[in-house]
């Protein structure tokens, strides 16, 4: 429900956001009856470092990027949307990279395992 609810405000204008996670919160726990997460924890990559990452990944061959990691503008705003979603719905957050570079994995599973 987190992650789709990101993916459904990036359609809409952030003016409408807060008005779409309170309908959705209440449609999708109250009348559906969905359990609610203990915990959510976002783990906030700036965009432009996750290219690079993604970039490694396939060797520098962009053609192997699918259609949502080739849309630098979509991956923006789904940041933008994932950082105000964790805001209103009080999601924990861990940081992942510093100075431009990915923090490292060690780091970052420390600080996962002291939230969990």
């Amino acid at each position: 429900m987190t992650s789709n609810a990101i993916y459904q405000m990036v359609k809409l204008p952030h003016t409408e956001w807060k008005p779409y996670l309170d309908w959705l919160s209440d449609f999708e726990y109250e009348k559906l009856g969905l359990p609610r997460p203990d915990e959510v924890i976002h783990l906030e990559m700036p965009t432009d470092i996750s290219q690079k990452l993604l970039s490694h990944r396939y060797s520098g061959d962009e053609s192997k990027k699918d259609i949502h990691e080739t849309h630098l503008g979509f991956l923006q705003q789904c940041s933008r949307a994932a950082d105000f979603a964790a805001s209103e719905w009080g999601w924990s957050r861990v940081v992942c990279a510093q100075n431009g570079q990915p923090r490292p994995v060690e780091e970052i599973a420390r600080e996962l395992c002291s939230l969990i």
